[in-house]
């Protein structure tokens, strides 16, 4: 049955007769109480907004169906307790700001209390052989809730540039640090991860060009290693006589930049066609290089630099951030 939306979506009679004419789907764990038959709060809250049910999160739909007048179930994020509550007051304290740090909060309960790949392996086990039955319990004893789903797709949706405040963060934090008495900064700088033509470099001075990559190495870096060879590129393409500096975090980026015998053709693979065409352009064919060459040749006048000399928790241990 095609669904229509109420003129308006908050009035209580309108959303009531929309919902009502619908067949219950079976409760998980959370329920919206819909003229005395309960049902699942994602479901009611589609019916009434006609939004994709990708688009919005459990709590997200308890909250608007409270604020109709509904009475619903309420996630607690530290105890999983459950309550009932109706509208009325609950509109600003359950405000979507509220929703997004119980997001954050059963999420990260989550991960900090299970070591995460170890988890996953146990769960694996458990369901290898499952039935039906077993399965379900599974899905239960592992905490695969529907509350963890939810929190990660709203923290996934609020926080996918989260990179990009990392980024921002660093470079503000070090230009104080690192200009020089009398340096000043000659062109907006790019403090979102990537370049744009009119801003050709993460930082652009009357002195220095510099470039960022602020990403914390682990050990298996392919597009690490083919992006911050492409900025080392970059800066040695500049045909000005400006100081230039490549800021990374930890020893391993420059290791690999002094080191590897890998060609520049492959670090290059990922590069745009302008970019490989500049490269050959200037320095020749990119095959005729490693890495190592290039870096300790060509681009022997680049800096090198450890950001996390600058900015100390980049340094830390994962199990210390």
């Amino acid at each position: 049955m095609e669904t229509q939306i109420p003129e308006d979506p908050t009035d209580l009679d309108a959303a009531l007769k929309l919902v009502s004419q619908v067949v219950p789907e079976p409760i998980r764990e959370h329920w919206a109480d819909i003229d005395g038959v309960r049902y699942p709060p994602k479901q009611a809250y589609q019916l009434i907004s006609n939004l994709p049910r990708s688009s919005f999160t459990s709590h997200t739909a308890l909250a608007r169906l409270r604020e109709i007048g509904f009475t619903t179930s309420i996630y607690k994020a530290k105890n999983g307790v459950q309550r009932l509550e109706t509208g009325g007051d609950l509109t600003v304290a359950l405000s979507d700001y509220t929703h997004l740090s119980a997001s954050f909060a059963t999420l990260l309960e989550f991960l900090t209390t299970n070591e995460l790949t170890k988890h996953l392996s146990s769960a694996e086990s458990a369901f290898d052989g499952s039935d039906m039955t077993g399965c379900a319990d599974a899905v239960e004893h592992f905490h695969f809730s529907e509350d963890l789903l939810d929190a990660a797709l709203a923290v996934r949706q609020h926080v996918g540039r989260l990179n990009d405040v990392i980024h921002a963060t660093v470079i503000a934090r070090c230009l104080p640090l690192i200009l020089e008495p009398g340096e000043t900064v000659t062109v907006r700088p790019s403090l979102g991860a990537g370049n744009d033509p009119s801003r050709p470099f993460d930082v652009e001075t009357d002195r220095r060009i510099a470039e960022f990559k602020v990403s914390q190495w682990k050990g298996a870096d392919t597009m690490r290693k083919r992006g911050v060879f492409a900025d080392l590129v970059h800066l040695a393409l500049d045909p000005t006589e400006r100081r230039a500096q490549l800021f990374v975090v930890g020893a391993l980026p420059k290791k690999f930049l002094v080191a590897s015998r890998s060609t520049a053709e492959w670090a290059l693979g990922r590069s745009s066609p302008h970019t490989r065409h500049r490269f050959e352009e200037k320095f020749g064919p990119a095959g005729q290089f490693t890495v190592a060459d290039f870096t300790t040749g060509p681009a022997a006048h680049i800096e090198i630099v450890d950001i996390a000399a600058l900015v100390p928790s980049l340094g830390l241990a994962d199990e210390m951030l």
